[in-house]
């Protein structure tokens, strides 16, 4: 019987955590040493990868990657001339492929989590949701989440300029374990986010063409706190007028190896468990937290204390950035708190 009851809650355990809600779409961190920085590998696969699974549970198994080369996304403030161009934004999220493009992202995210995309630039279309932002979410966002939001702007695309309308669906719809040759997931729990993009592109008061963007995230928050651990997006063009009908996907699989930054000593080990958190704060790896700071979103600090256990069933649910003191070493976790 005791044996029946051990296996029942290390099941439980393990749902629990495969199950983790995904703590934001992008975020970035204030305090000044964080780089805000993440490394991936742009790969190819053979066989797809194969995402169509969805559900509870699911083992995702992409080990026919092939790196080719590699991007940095980096997570800003937006600037003042970005919220000229792109009303409302707080967030500009930058990737660079090495030798290639870079593409931009820019996000509105209020005090309580909810995020709206704003603007997209890419190396053939870009997209301004000037006339209504595409609301994504309002985070964290557990399995079983779905959202459709009507979105409409401005584009610009292979020298054409003209406005769109359409729809942005996202769904949380498949947790479980994802495992790749190519990067740092292997076995891990992940939670995945679909976004879809259906839009009409208009010019001169008549449809022109559509663009259909879906991209799958999958996140792990203890091992990225800036995005995915895993992503791709796949766009597809069409443009009667300019006889352009194309699609064209990406692959990136982070790698912890790529601007990987050495711990401070003594706090690799330091962490928030468990993480979302509810109504108390346990620092778990040291015995010795002589202090604890907690800032918001904003950059507000929200609570100062010390020890391993902290209440903070005062603190709105949202993402929290929490410095813990052990020693002389300071070690930033990022907090979820539900």
């Amino acid at each position: 019987m005791k044996k029946t009851l051990l296996s029942i809650a290390l099941l439980l355990s393990v749902a629990t955590f495969a199950q983790e809600p995904i703590g934001s779409f992008y975020t970035i961190s204030l305090v000044p040493e964080d780089p805000n920085q993440v490394g991936y590998h742009i790969v190819t696969s053979a066989s797809g990868p194969d995402q169509s699974a969805a559900g509870a549970n699911i083992i995702w198994n992409f080990n026919d990657l092939v790196a080719e080369t590699e991007t940095v996304t980096e997570v800003m403030m937006a600037s003042a001339e970005e919220i000229a161009s792109y009303p409302g934004s707080t967030l500009t999220v930058k990737t660079t492929i090495t030798g290639g493009s870079t593409t931009y992202y820019y996000l509105a995210v209020n005090d309580i989590g909810g995020t709206s995309l704003t603007g997209a630039q890419t190396s053939s279309v870009v997209l301004n949701y000037n006339t209504n932002n595409g609301f994504i979410g309002t985070f964290p966002l557990s399995f079983g989440f779905t959202n459709t939001d009507a979105v409409a702007g401005s584009f610009e695309a292979g020298g054409v300029s003209g406005t769109f309308t359409g729809t942005a669906t996202s769904t949380v719809d498949a947790y479980g374990t994802l495992t790749v040759n190519e990067g740092s997931a292997n076995n891990t729990a992940v939670t995945r986010l679909k976004t879809v993009q259906e839009l009409t592109l208009i010019y001169m008061g008549i449809p022109a063409g559509t663009l259909t963007q879906t991209t799958y995230s999958y996140y792990n928050n203890e091992m990225v706190s800036t995005g995915p651990i895993f992503r791709s997006i796949t766009n597809h063009l069409n443009v009667p007028l300019m006889n352009l009908d194309e699609t064209q996907s990406t692959i990136e699989s982070y790698d912890a190896s790529i601007l990987s930054l050495p711990e401070v000593t003594g706090t690799a080990k330091i962490l928030i468990a468990p993480n979302p958190v509810n109504d108390v704060l346990h620092i778990a790896g040291s015995d010795d937290i002589t202090a604890l700071t907690v800032v918001d979103a904003a950059g507000r600090t929200v609570l100062q204390s010390a020890g391993n256990d902290v209440s903070v069933s005062h603190l709105s649910s949202g993402i929290y950035y929490v410095s813990a003191t052990a020693g002389n070493a300071v070690k930033t976790l990022k907090m979820v708190k539900q």
